[in-house]
């Protein structure tokens, strides 16, 4: 009987060890990825100060780039790093920070469709 306890406490001490290094594998690769899309001394100005957003006529809401920013990420996580990449080169930008503002809502409602 003892036996069989041990073999279960050593199964389970194996169990947890394989899912910790799997959690790490992820983690580490979640952070790599957002790292790649999102480099936060490159893609930040530098001394931002807040600015009125201005408000569209034609009832379009507007795109601010921190959601744009969280958006990309997220769908850029799900498989489509390389879609995300090829859509804001589409607008002529090397990277996020590069992009006019006056683009923002159209890349992320193209986005939307990847």
């Amino acid at each position: 009987m003892m036996d069989k306890m041990f073999e279960l406490i050593n199964s389970l001490n194996a169990l947890t060890k394989a899912v910790s290094a799997l959690t790490e594998k992820i983690t580490k690769e979640y952070l790599d990825t957002f790292e790649v899309l999102y480099d936060p001394e490159k893609d930040e100005p530098q001394a931002e100060t807040p600015k009125e957003q201005p408000t569209l006529k034609n009832e379009e809401a507007t795109v601010s780039f921190v959601q744009l920013r969280s958006r990309l990420s997220e769908i850029s996580r799900s498989g489509h790093t390389q879609e995300v990449k090829e859509l804001i080169a589409k607008y002529g930008a090397e990277k996020l920070s590069d992009l006019a503002e006056s683009d923002y809502a159209a890349v992320l409602a193209e986005a939307e469709g990847l």
